[in-house]
């Protein structure tokens, strides 16, 4: 896991024009967080002397002093290993200025200035660069880092101020940016912040980390709390105020807190590539265990409740959307979809009935068609019937059976055969009557498939492979059980009952016959694998093109405790082999709208490509 950054965002107890406190406060600190083997610790800006010491911060002997505590901090550094980037005060050509120290194994590495703002403006700003460098440490806010794979700059300004630097900041190629910084708090500074945060991450694809000095600060004339956060690209990793914490942290404590920066994901969400090689390179530190980040193991909806149920709804207007601009610009005003009483058909009949509604257009032109095979089971059959009854639509039951029996004798098949042959005669028959009958009435046949069953190669070519447009392939298996969940409670209670033993229900292609008892035994999880790891490798595959020993280890993280690492290692190889093979079906897909940021389009790859590659990263995996 080279690819990851460990960053320790770090608020120490302050005392007012006492560095010797803070100092002790910060060295107590790094003591504990040495164990954590972190590559960066931030500290926030005057750590070690706070702004609210008012005319002592130009006292000479207050200069003298923080420089004393940072020669303790640089020794500290020496056993702790950690770039570690404080603030303080420093006697710079006879002026005591606000600078930001960064300090790696027992060195200075150098000083960089903070500007002044506001009613802080106690000590001389120097802001942009200085202009005489004669000790090669004083450096520029321009400034570009590195640490590992990480590059990054060092923003000492206030979190409101952010907007006006990051544009020229990231133009230098930095994945993060952080931001060391001391200023007043009040009751709605926290949201904000985060709020600004997150949004400014979002949009330039880097890391943004601050720390916001205060804890055990004066509370007159101004009130201060320190508050930290990591976000990124817009993911929130962390956020604690000096309240926030659970465990009884009092809130004149310090506090430190670590999370894991991914290389990788940064790299794939950087808008600007590196137009320069990086100021300082810095040490990459040794022995990091474990992972210092929450991974979740549905990645396409990590949220929760209120926030989950509105982005469902909009991922489903956006599928009726879609539709109904299809209809408008083609002209056809009858729908055609085959429905099995499965998820997948489900969804697309709900998203063609609400198309429908919204041109105004009648129920009946949506024509739902059952085509029972030698797979069907009753309760697939009855919930099919009794959904496309529900909804008011045109239902047409058009038993397959004896049309894919005399196929089987005109290509001389024995149907006691039951391989690809038979399974696949069925979808595409299926098929044929799907596009027969939109032709007979002038209308679109409505694909069905999802994006899982895409990337697994889970479609007959030629068969439920085709459609005239698709509205489920950026929405895996997992999206679509949520999704149809979700809209239980957005119909009528007798389509919601049905709705809910779809949800239910086994997922399977139904192409072999039921058991004895009529229940369904070819159970695709049972044959692929677990939708929810398909889909996991799915989205960061997608999303970030991890190599799969990454995958791996974030799959056997995500899944702890519910599959074991065997499990996992052995459905990730399942996963990229039918990954590979299946492209060929991907590169002739129907139309569709891209209507997620992850989706299949993303990632052209030839038909005849080999997974072999990939496969060898997995290889000395036990």
């Amino acid at each position: 896991m080279n690819s990851v950054v460990r960053l320790c965002c770090c608020v120490n107890r302050v005392g007012s024009g006492n560095p010797q406190f803070c100092g002790e406060s910060i060295c107590d600190l790094l003591e504990e967080s040495g164990n954590l083997n972190a590559d960066l610790m931030l500290f926030p800006r005057l750590a070690l002397c706070p702004p609210s010491s008012g005319a002592l911060l130009h006292s000479a002997a207050v200069a003298h002093l923080c420089e004393e505590q940072l020669d303790q901090i640089r020794s500290a550094s020496a056993q702790n290993h950690s770039c570690i980037i404080v603030g303080l005060v420093k006697n710079i050509y006879g002026k005591n200025t606000d600078v930001i120290a960064v300090v790696q194994d027992g060195e200075v590495v150098c000083y960089l200035p903070a500007a002044g703002y506001g009613p802080l403006c106690s000590v001389d700003p120097v802001e942009g660069y200085y202009t005489d460098d004669r000790n090669g440490l004083l450096r520029s806010w321009d400034t570009l880092f590195h640490c590992s794979q990480l590059s990054f700059c060092i923003c000492p300004c206030p979190v409101s101020d952010l907007a006006l630097h990051l544009p020229r900041l990231v133009k230098t190629g930095c994945q993060a940016v952080l931001v060391p910084c001391y200023e007043p708090a009040y009751a709605e500074t926290a949201q904000k912040e985060l709020r600004l945060v997150q949004s400014l991450s979002e949009t330039f694809g880097i890391a943004i980390a601050f720390v916001r000095g205060g804890q055990g600060d004066t509370s007159s004339p101004l009130a201060f709390q320190g508050h930290a956060a990591i976000c990124e690209c817009g993911q929130m990793l962390a956020n604690h105020t000096g309240e926030s914490f659970e465990d009884g942290t009092h809130a004149l404590e310090s506090f430190a807190f670590c999370r894991d920066l991914d290389c990788d994901i940064l790299s794939a969400s950087q808008r600007f590539s590196a137009v320069r090689q990086p100021d300082i390179i810095l040490r990459e530190t040794e022995g990091k265990k474990g992972l210092m980040r929450t991974v979740h193991s549905d990645p396409f909806l990590p949220c929760e409740g209120k926030e989950a149920e509105e982005y469902l709804q909009t991922l489903f207007d956006f599928q009726v959307q879609s539709l109904v601009a299809r209809v408008i610009n083609t002209g056809l005003h009858h729908l055609v979809l085959g429905v099995s009483g499965g998820l997948d058909s489900t969804l697309a009949l709900l998203v063609s009935h609400q198309a429908l509604r919204q041109l105004e257009l009648p129920d009946k032109n949506l024509i739902a068609i059952t085509m029972p095979g030698f797979g069907t089971s009753d309760r697939t059959y009855y919930n099919a019937l009794s959904l496309i009854s529900a909804l008011g639509a045109e239902n047409r039951d058009i038993s397959i059976k004896a049309s894919v029996l005399q196929h089987f004798e005109d290509i001389g098949h024995d149907p006691s055969l039951r391989d690809v042959t038979y399974e696949n005669a069925q979808a595409r028959e299926r098929t044929q009557i799907l596009m027969d009958v939109a032709n007979s009435c002038r209308g679109l046949v409505v694909g069905t498939g999802d994006m899982s069953e895409d990337a697994l190669g889970w479609c007959t070519f030629g068969g439920d492979h085709l459609a005239n447009y698709n509205v489920n392939v950026c929405l895996t298996k997992t999206m679509i059980r949520k999704m149809v969940t979700f809209l239980c409670g957005r119909f009528e209670e007798n389509v919601g009952s049905i709705l809910r033993d779809i949800v239910d229900t086994p997922v399977s292609p139904e192409l072999l016959p039921p058991d004895e008892s009529g229940k369904i035994q070819q159970k695709t999880e049972d044959i692929l694998g677990s939708y929810d790891l398909h889909d996991f490798f799915l989205y960061y595959l997608l999303r970030y093109n991890f190599p799969p020993r990454k995958l791996y280890y974030y799959a056997c993280l995500a899944f702890s405790g519910i599959f074991s690492s065997s499990y996992i290692l052995e459905k990730l190889k399942v996963f990229l082999n039918r990954f590979f093979a299946g492209q060929f079906k991907r590169s002739c897909s129907p139309d569709s709208a891209d209507i997620t940021e992850v989706c299949l389009s993303r990632y052209p790859i030839p038909s005849d490509a080999s997974a072999q590659a990939l496969l060898s990263d997995l290889a000395e995996i036990r």
